[in-house]
């Protein structure tokens, strides 16, 4: 990491330190205050809970069927005393009312009501807590009038606390001293042994520190337990084995008897009755899943673990993917939210959820900030660096916008810089007059110049492709280790000057130079550079070939006739004027053949050809014409088959004299009463011409070279000539892209074979 760079980090994680410990101590905070929305979350949760409704509890309903069967509420004690009497014999395991008898009735009805509380045994009153202003009594509850109080196994109170949204989610399981009447119907069952306390309802059974409250644990929305009309059970209409072992719970469920309250499943219909609150609360002792709330100090705790857990993240992870990492944390709190309720406890995770989502948000702005003031410093230095290139003066521009505005300016104003100055650095390595790559480490090319485009493209070799790619596809000339293309970093620099040969003979001189960053001085790649040196490679073919002209061909006739003249000064050898000019006008004429050759495969080897539209039939058939009087001379006849017109590209000069010189050579080598044939084929991959002779044929030790300069046959009738025209013809061939072969047998007659490459749009276009 550069030094900039560490700058930055270091200042970011300041940033990231400082909102972690401010964050840490807004939530502990927060995490025990209550919130409305915590509220919300509590409802959603619990409402996709799945708990089990106990079948023992059965309620009995005053409702509206009952009001019409047995008159307008409250009724006499007596329907009461009925009700108990009927229940009596039909092994029900308890009655609990959820109705007030805080007032004494007329007569003896209180008497005969509590008899029948005491004959059944097994039933709980409620006590009220009175909330009205004005009250002298020290006593805030009101029990049962003292008859009943005394008949009924037990009391406790009924009240229920309603949310600042008056939604029905706690319960108080004491007031004061008072049980809550469910818990102590439920200590009553316990004690008699009909049911033992699991889960959290056997802690709650022990506790005697501070009475909690409880969340009631709803299985469903009103009416979810079953239910009988009160008149049905206190007329006989309920069969026994419906009420046995069951749990009675006697409460109004009629319209406009007012005991309505709003639960977390809604308030559809003026909300769920009380006795059935009543019910969700016995149900949730029973089955021992009581809803608790965790502590305070718990609850704090939990808030800060996922925002430790957050800003944990968010540092290994070096500030990347935050909103990613937001989401996550968010859903592992509304899971462990949803485990913990599930578990029997319920945390509220407002304040977890809130901190990460406000942690993220002050450290992406904050971050952002900081990057942005030390992209700002960047910027500075960089426009106080020397530019590479020559820039106006730059315009006074009125400053507008906020301080982001500003620096997005200075941030455009530094990538067009950047920008001109690449483009300057482009142009001026496409203007080189050398093919030049620039490679990183591995070799891959970065940036080509236009010359070394050319390169590229002409060795099929991709932009972005490898050096090592384009080396192979040439012939390296030089050490062994120039021979195979570089497969590691430092066998590049050992390249320098090695030469290649491309694949259309020119010939580059190789450059390496290796490239350093400007900071730290680390290598980073290299620039190679391909200097074109097929002109001196050419130049010195061309001084080495006249030299071997000049010292081995011209010298042999030039001596010949400097024999000839010491011989002419001896008395002995002297020969008549006339003999000495023949011969000595033989011996130039010979000089002056030879270095015509010379210069005719000087200017093919090295000179440019033109390149023109021709019939191969038209020289081919020009060419027998030159050598008919030739071939009449000598008894030797021409046999030609051109039916093809054979159209292609090239210099019909130089193509006419390479022919020419074949069928003049077989018609030299050939004895008379002999046939030279000369066949023109073509087809749709090449055209290809055929000469075959009856004449004396080449050796076969002397086939390998006879295309080679100043090679002579060692044949007896081959010997004579100098060795040029062979090579003449190859040269011409090989400029038109063709190939040739020779076949030969001694005394049976030589073929040779040309091919060229055929162009199909030429032989599209050829004339019919």
């Amino acid at each position: 990491m550069h030094q900039a760079s560490h700058s930055l980090f270091r200042d970011i994680t300041r940033t990231w330190l400082l909102i972690g410990l401010v964050l840490l101590a807004a939530t502990w905070w927060a995490g025990q205050q209550h919130w409305m929305a915590d509220h919300e979350l509590y409802d959603q949760l619990l409402t996709r809970q799945d708990f089990t409704t106990d079948d023992d509890i059965l309620i009995a309903a005053i409702d509206e069927r009952s009001l019409e069967a047995l008159g307008r509420w409250p009724w006499s004690r007596d329907v009461h005393a009925r009700f108990l009497d009927q229940l009596d014999g039909m092994n029900v395991s308890a009655v609990l009312f959820d109705v007030v008898f805080a007032e004494a009735a007329s007569g003896s009805q209180d008497q005969r009501f509590a008899a029948a509380l005491e004959r059944y045994g097994h039933a709980f009153l409620p006590v009220i807590h009175d909330s009205s202003p004005g009250r002298l009594s020290a006593s805030t509850y009101l029990p049962p009038i003292t008859p009943l109080r005394k008949a009924a196994r037990g009391m406790g109170h009924i009240n229920i606390r309603s949310d600042q949204d008056g939604i029905v989610r706690h319960i108080a399981l004491y007031r004061d001293e008072m049980p809550q009447l469910t818990l102590r119907l439920y200590q009553h069952m316990v004690s008699r042994g009909l049911v033992s306390p699991v889960g959290a309802t056997e802690s709650l059974l022990k506790h005697t520190g501070t009475r909690p409250n409880v969340r009631i644990p709803y299985r469903a929305g009103a009416f979810h337990y079953p239910r009988v009309s009160y008149v049905d059970i206190l007329q006989g209409r309920v069969p026994p084995s419906l009420l046995e072992d069951r749990i009675v719970m006697i409460g109004a469920t009629a319209n406009g008897l007012g005991d309505r309250h709003p639960t977390p499943f809604g308030g559809d219909g003026g909300g769920m009755p009380g006795v059935e609150i009543q019910a969700n609360l016995l149900n949730g002792l029973l089955d021992g899943d009581i809803i608790r709330e965790t502590p305070a100090w718990l609850t704090s705790l939990l808030s800060t673990l996922p925002l430790l857990l957050f800003m944990g993240l968010v540092w290994v992870c070096k500030f990347r993917h935050m909103a990613k990492l937001m989401l996550l944390v968010l859903a592992l709190v509304m899971a462990a939210a949803w485990g913990l309720l599930a578990s029997g406890w319920w945390w509220p995770p407002l304040a977890a959820l809130c901190s990460v989502i406000v942690a993220c948000v002050l450290i992406s702005w904050r971050c952002q900030a900081t990057a942005l003031r030390w992209f700002q410093l960047e910027i500075d230095r960089l426009e106080k660096e020397p530019s590479l290139i020559p820039e106006p003066e730059p315009a006074q521009q009125a400053e507008w916008g906020l301080v982001l505005h500003q620096r997005l300016l200075s941030l455009e104003r530094a990538i067009t810089r950047i920008h001109d100055t690449r483009q300057f650095i482009a142009d001026s390595i496409d203007s080189m007059p050398i093919a030049t790559l620039v490679v990183d480490v591995q070799g891959r090319i970065i940036l080509p110049s236009h010359q070394g485009r050319r390169l590229l493209k002409q060795h099929h070799v991709n932009a972005g492709g490898n050096i090592k790619d384009l080396l192979a596809r040439m012939t390296a000339e030089g050490p062994a280790l120039a021979q195979q293309a570089p497969a590691e970093d430092d066998e590049l620099a050992a390249l320098e000057d090695t030469l290649y040969t491309s694949q259309d003979e020119r010939h580059y001189h190789l450059k390496v130079s290796s490239l350093v960053t400007a900071v730290d001085a680390f290598e980073v790649g290299w620039l190679i550079g391909f200097v074109d040196v097929t002109s001196e490679h050419q130049a010195e073919e061309q001084r080495a070939s006249l030299l071997r002209f000049l010292s081995h061909d011209l010298k042999a006739p030039q001596s010949s006739i400097l024999a000839l003249t010491q011989l002419q000064q001896s008395p002995e050898s002297r020969v008549t004027e006339e003999v000495l000019l023949e011969r000595v006008a033989q011996q130039a004429r010979n000089a002056l053949s030879l270095t015509d050759s010379f210069m005719q495969l000087t200017r093919i080897e090295f000179g440019a050809m033109e390149r023109d539209f021709l019939l191969l039939s038209d020289v081919v058939l020009e060419a027998i014409d030159q050598a008919w009087p030739k071939a009449r001379q000598h008894g030797i006849r021409i046999d030609s088959d051109v039916e093809d017109e054979g159209p292609m590209e090239g210099d019909r000069a130089y193509l006419l004299r390479a022919i020419y010189n074949l069928i003049d050579n077989a018609l030299k080598y050939s004895p008379a009463d002999t046939t030279v044939s000369v066949t023109v084929r073509e087809t749709p991959d090449h055209l290809s011409l055929e000469i075959q002779d009856q004449g004396v044929g080449i050796p076969s030790e002397d086939l390998p070279t006879i295309f080679d300069s100043y090679q002579r046959s060692t044949g007896a009738d081959l010997s004579a000539g100098y060795g040029l025209g062979l090579a003449l013809v190859k040269s011409v061939i090989e400029r038109h892209g063709g190939t040739i072969e020779c076949d030969s047998t001694e005394n049976v007659g030589t073929c040779f074979r040309l091919c060229f490459p055929a162009r199909p749009e030429l032989l599209a276009d050829s004339p019919t």
